[in-house]
């Protein structure tokens, strides 16, 4: 990507977060309310004179290597695996195109699984000494501060481990076990609470809402034009993500008696399922999808060590190895034939080699920003979707961007224009090429300014 961040949220939402913070502040139910670990790290970053974007670039990295290692020691010490095999399942865990789907963009994600498989593999140690009463207690605590999604995870695997322990009457492991995680299921709870203030309760509303009162407008946010769409496309992108890892997972599971590993399984599996039952894609979603990722990587290296699979295991390995190196190297436009299916690229784009647009709009939307930043008078306004938000934060002055996020920006420059700016302007694709959902641009705009397929528009005041 040269000069460029890879991935869509350290553009989109990353970014706009630290800028947030160091202009203007945050106040603490906020600042819980963002899960804010990785913020904190990179605004840290950014005080002590690092480059936003070179700091982006650096720390991507830096965190897939951080979870090779953690992987490879969950697999080493509380799997018992040997050296090759474990080296193996984090080749696997770590380098299949769902995996990668992660790395390369859901920093915060990662981050916290970065401290999950830390926790994992200290639930197996002895309870009696320090480590249990410090460094547990501590790992659990930055898995909730870094994402909600893998927090849900490390507490269900702990409440498994604990009710295994309660039953066999291990009263002592019991209560180790949940004092260990008292602090951080507080620490969630709080967080949790947070985001219902900030949001004004809405975040709440949505979790309690009953089963068929799903909004058209939300389903069609994810694409869903109805119940039935939105039950095939999840199902469907289960398939999609995991149906060369399943055969091998589910021979394995007989060999793999881990109860972290089954807990992460099952709880992945009822989370992607219950949209079907409850008909509210908010509880779903993709990310659960992308979560079982990790746990099906172990059962089918089980299953390769432990069954005589003849020339089908190399030829899953070549299959595997083909979409890896495909998806990190091939630009969008010369992507594999499985990677353009179009209901599921907003969950896992057509190659790594874009961000909120493909590399080879990068520099055109470069230029199209320092053309506007030059033309552009005091009294204007820029008007962008999220795509295209990150990057006019780093070229323009704030004050001067309106975030319409994915809503009509016809709408919100007419509104706009009663202020009195002098111009309104807007960021997109040329017309017959936009991205996300809108291929052309509302004829209120008139082009004024073009670089390669990314374009200015002018907005015309209506008589």
């Amino acid at each position: 990507m040269g000069p460029y961040i890879v991935g869509f949220d350290p553009i989109a939402y990353y970014i706009p977060v630290v800028y947030s913070w160091m202009r203007h502040g945050i106040d603490f139910w906020g600042f819980l309310a963002e899960v804010p670990l990785l913020y904190c790290i990179l605004t840290l970053i950014n005080r002590l004179g690092v480059d936003i974007v070179f700091a982006l670039k650096i720390v991507g990295p830096l965190l897939h290597g951080f979870l090779a290692l953690t992987v490879y020691g969950f697999a080493s010490r509380t799997l018992g695996w040997s050296p090759r095999k474990g080296f193996f399942a984090t080749l696997l865990a770590t380098l299949y195109f769902v995996a990668l789907r992660i790395s390369w963009d859901l920093l915060r994600t990662e981050l916290a699984l970065i401290f999950l498989f830390l926790t994992l593999t200290m639930l197996n140690r002895d309870f009696n000494n320090w480590k249990s009463f410090v460094l547990l207690p501590l790992t659990m605590i930055l898995v909730t501060l870094s994402h909600e999604l893998v927090t849900v995870i490390m507490l269900v695997v702990v409440a498994a481990m604990a009710l295994r322990s309660l039953f066999e009457k291990e009263y002592v492991k019991t209560r180790s076990l949940v004092l260990a995680s008292l602090p951080a299921t507080l620490q969630f709870l709080f967080i949790f609470y947070a985001k219902c203030r900030v949001s004004s309760g809405e975040f709440l509303i949505r979790l309690v809402s009953f089963p068929g009162k799903e909004s058209e407008g939300w389903l069609s946010l994810f694409g869903f034009s109805s119940y039935p769409d939105m039950v095939t496309n999840m199902l469907g992108f289960l398939l999609y993500c995991h149906l060369l890892l399943l055969p091998l997972a589910i021979k394995g599971v007989k060999f793999l008696k881990n109860l972290q590993i089954r807990s992460w399984t099952l709880w992945s599996l009822g989370a992607i399922l219950f949209p079907v039952v409850s008909q509210s894609a908010e509880f779903g979603g993709y990310r659960w999808t992308l979560m079982l990722t990790y746990p099906l990587s172990f059962y089918a290296v089980e299953a390769l060590i432990n069954v005589k699979l003849d020339h089908r295991r190399l030829l899953l390995l070549f299959t595997i190895g083909m979409f890896t190196v495909g998806f990190v190297t091939m630009p969008y436009e010369y992507g594999f034939p499985c990677f353009a299916i179009p209901q599921y690229q907003v969950y896992i784009p057509s190659s790594m080699l874009q961000n909120s647009v493909p590399l080879s709009d990068c520099q055109d939307t470069v230029n199209v920003l320092q053309w506007l930043k030059k033309d552009m008078g005091r009294n204007a306004l820029l008007l962008t979707h999220r795509v295209f938000y990150g990057w006019s934060i780093l070229m323009l002055d704030e004050d001067q961007i309106i975030n319409y996020e994915y809503g009509n920006p016809a709408e919100v420059a007419r509104d706009v224009a009663q202020l009195g700016y002098d111009g309104i302007y807007l960021i997109w694709w040329v017309n017959g090429f936009g991205w996300h959902g809108q291929p052309t641009v509302s004829s209120s705009f008139e082009e004024i300014y073009r670089s390669g397929r990314i374009a200015i528009y002018a907005y015309e005041l209506e008589v």
